[in-house]
C-alpha cells in the first residue's frame, strides 16, 4: 500500500511543485479531491463482494469455494500462505467487525452495507490520523546531532551529509 501511496503523491502532486515548501502530504491531497485512502476502497469492495457470497444460495459454486474445507491434504509448514478468508477475517477485526457474526450481519442487505460503510469510514479516520500524529512527531523531532568536518569549518545536521560532503574534499 506504502508503494501505492507514493505512486498516487507523484502522479497527483510532482505537476503543482514549484518547492519543497509546496509539497502536502497524500492526506491533505485525499481530502482535497474529497476521496478516501484506496485502502479504504479495497476494504469496502471486500465487504460488499464478501456479503454478496453469504447471501448466496448453498448449491453455488462461489459459496461452496468460500466457505469449503479440503477433504485431505495439508498446508506448508513454517509460513504458509494464507487463504482469502484467513485475510478477510484480518480485515474485518481491522474494521472492529466481529468475524464470528459474519453470516449473521451480512443476511440483511442495506443492514450489511451500512454496517460496512460505518466500519471502512471508521478505519480511514483512525489511519489518517495515525498519519498525521507520526507526521506531527516526525516534524517535532529534534536534531541534536553535529557532525563537523575535519578539513574545514563546515558542521553538518546528520551523519550521511557528513558522507557526502567529504567527497568534495580530496583525500
Amino acid at each position: 500500500m506504502q508503494l501505492f501511496y507514493l505512486f498516487l503523491g507523484v502522479c497527483v502532486c510532482v505537476r503543482v511543485w514549484d518547492t519543497w515548501e509546496d509539497c502536502v502530504p497524500n492526506t491533505v491531497v485525499l481530502e482535497k479531491c474529497g476521496t478516501t485512502g484506496i485502502e479504504a476502497h479495497i476494504l469496502q469492495v471486500q465487504f460488499h463482494w464478501v456479503g454478496h457470497v453469504v447471501r448466496m444460495e448453498d448449491y453455488r459454486i462461489p459459496k461452496q469455494v468460500f466457505f469449503g474445507q479440503l477433504a485431505a491434504g495439508k498446508r506448508l509448514a513454517g509460513g504458509p500462505l494464507q487463504r482469502y478468508k484467513d485475510s478477510l477475517k484480518v480485515n474485518l477485526r481491522r474494521c472492529s467487525l466481529d468475524p464470528k457474526l459474519l453470516c449473521l450481519d451480512a443476511q440483511h442487505w442495506s443492514g450489511w452495507r451500512s454496517t460496512c460503510r460505518a466500519a471502512v469510514a471508521e478505519f480511514e479516520a483512525a489511519r489518517i490520523e495515525a498519519l498525521q500524529d507520526k507526521r506531527a512527531l516526525r516534524k517535532q523531532a529534534v536534531h541534536t546531532g553535529a557532525w563537523a568536518c575535519s578539513s574545514c569549518p563546515r558542521i553538518c545536521s546528520s551523519r550521511i551529509g557528513l558522507f557526502a560532503h567529504m567527497k568534495i574534499h580530496p583525500k
